[in-house]
């Protein structure tokens, strides 16, 4: 009953497991064939080769928003136009429509691999063999677009946060305010991650909090590239082990005190409870701890960095994603403007012949 609340769902796991083990199918079987057995099949056969983040994400997406709509229809009942047009209706952010969009493409890309159907009407809406134009212009249309860009703190803003915290917030957010590493990086890294003589880290795994907790490799190989460690992260660190009761070179750096410092602190709970409240108070609404490694792109380019350099520090795999990351600040944007204007402006300033712009 845990696994299948209904008969309809056993039923469709039934039909799933039908599916594997013949898959040398008469027409007239496929055509029977649901959006609830293949996402049976799906789970069956290639889900849980997944991350288990993945996983999970995947299962929401289609529990909360796909089944609902599409999971008794054969799977040649599903139009690109039609799929589209429900997209497009839903009240939800343009990121997760994409994201839905993205977990339906699988799904059919899924059924195209196990001979289910005969194409993607999610990703190029032309059957297999077909010819013409194929790709992303030809399937659904959904943007990704951000309706409005990511927050994006000051180095006052973050001082003023700094300040007002107590010390293991304190450190966490000059830790994540200083390397912009991922939460789940964060929350993975180890006292054997701190190379105090060599002045790095070592930022090898990402930790998974769900299912129990699990400690998994970074996102991509240039997630794991090394990354310098200031002095005064050092200084810090160190008066953070002489007070902590688990320092061992296994022990979390920031250690849930329950599990004895074998699994790491609960940092989503840390933000709600300690992190957000402080910034709530200096008008500084909606702080992630995403938000800090977006910060970090920006104050790098604030600096002058180059985007090599800020590609390589946040860890990205190419430059279109450490773009995403980057933002002028209306500051540096006013800067860029007084350049222009004493560029175009011999005198630096308005004339006030009004004949005459300059003079």
């Amino acid at each position: 009953m845990e696994t299948y609340p209904s008969e309809s769902a056993a039923n469709a796991a039934a039909d799933a497991l039908r599916l594997t083990i013949n898959n040398q199918m008469q027409s007239k079987s496929l055509q029977r064939t649901t959006i609830n057995i293949l996402w049976e099949h799906y789970c069956r056969e290639e889900l849980p080769l997944k991350e288990f983040s993945t996983q999970d994400a995947y299962y929401q997406y289609a529990k909360n928003w796909i089944l609902p709509r599409w999971g008794d229809l054969p799977l040649a009942a599903v139009k690109t136009v039609e799929a589209e047009r429900w997209l497009r209706g839903t009240k939800i952010a343009d990121g997760t429509k994409a994201k839905i969009k993205a977990v339906m493409s699988a799904l059919f890309s899924h059924a195209v691999r196990w001979d289910l159907c005969s194409h993607n009407p999610i990703s190029s809406g032309i059957p297999v063999g077909a010819g013409g134009r194929r790709g992303p212009s030809t399937g659904v249309r959904i943007s990704a677009k951000r309706r409005k860009s990511p927050l994006v703190l000051t180095p006052e803003q973050v001082k003023l946060g700094l300040a007002v915290l107590e010390f293991r917030d304190q450190l966490l957010v000059f830790l994540d305010g200083a390397l912009g590493v991922r939460r789940g990086e964060l929350g993975a890294l180890r006292w054997r991650d701190c190379d105090f003589e060599g002045l790095g880290f070592s930022v090898q795994h990402s930790y998974y909090w769900k299912r129990g907790g699990h400690l998994k490799d970074t996102k991509t190989e240039a997630s794991a590239k090394p990354l310098p460690m200031h002095p005064a992260l050092k200084d810090a660190l160190l008066e953070w082990k002489s007070m902590s009761l688990f320092t061992g070179e296994e022990h979390y750096v920031f250690p849930s005190q329950r599990f004895k410092g074998l699994k790491p602190l609960d940092l989503a709970a840390v933000l709600k409870r300690k992190i957000q409240p402080v910034f709530l108070k200096l008008s500084v609404r909606g702080v992630g701890w995403h938000t800090f490694r977006h910060s970090v792109g920006t104050m790098l380019a604030e600096m002058g960095e180059h985007q090599l350099t800020i590609r390589d520090y946040l860890r990205h795999a190419n430059l279109h994603v450490t773009n995403k990351y980057l933002q002028a600040t209306p500051n540096s944007k006013r800067m860029a403007q007084d350049k222009l204007v004493d560029a175009i402006l011999p005198a630096g300033r308005w004339s006030g012949n009004k004949k005459n712009l300059v003079q």
